[in-house]
């Protein structure tokens, strides 16, 4: 009987965050009903919707909510990879408005390093997430994604780390069918 305890306490243990990373891993609100991050290759937008806060003034709308090829962390630096975060409300809940706040290291050419959209989050599936569109954005570090009600409430924080492409050939091959030289 001691060996099952033991077993499952293990268990426990291995899934609870060690300590000192709780900045760095995924922090979420209990007023999500669901909340997953990942990779996923970016799409063509349907349309692209004002958004002054960010450095192309914009934020694309994709024409069908993806799925993440990768649920990890670390993103290459590449133009047509996307990456973020899929949540949703609970049933018949509405947030509104959320502002989704992308932190990163400065773009060059504008020392830009905080990024903001507002949005909503229903019971639906939500994407917030970043795709490398331009060149400039492609700055590897630290990345984060955290989304705020219109009273304060973190709903959640993660972060990402933007490595050089040639590190994860598998991610890019995923994408765009071939292995980078």
């Amino acid at each position: 009987m001691r060996l099952p305890v033991i077993a499952s306490l293990l268990c426990l243990c291995l899934t609870l965050p060690v300590a000192g990373q709780s900045d760095r891993a995924a922090r979420v609100s209990p007023r999500l009903a669901a909340f997953d991050y990942g990779i996923y290759c970016a799409q063509e937008p349907e349309r692209r919707d004002p958004a002054p806060a960010t450095a192309s003034g914009e934020i694309n709308i994709v024409p069908a909510i993806p799925n993440f090829a990768f649920n990890q962390r670390i993103v290459p630096a590449e133009i047509g990879i996307g990456f973020g975060v899929l949540v949703s409300a609970p049933l018949g809940a509405l947030y509104e408005p959320v502002t989704v706040t992308v932190t990163h290291p400065p773009y060059s050419r504008e020392n830009i390093t905080v990024e903001q959209w507002v949005t909503d989050v229903d019971d639906g599936r939500n994407l917030m997430g970043f795709s490398f569109d331009h060149e400039f954005e492609l700055v590897l570090g630290e990345w984060t994604f955290s989304a705020t009600t219109l009273d304060g409430e973190e709903l959640y924080h993660i972060a990402f780390e933007v490595v050089a492409p040639e590190a994860m050939p598998q991610v890019v091959s995923a994408c765009f069918g071939a292995f980078m030289s």
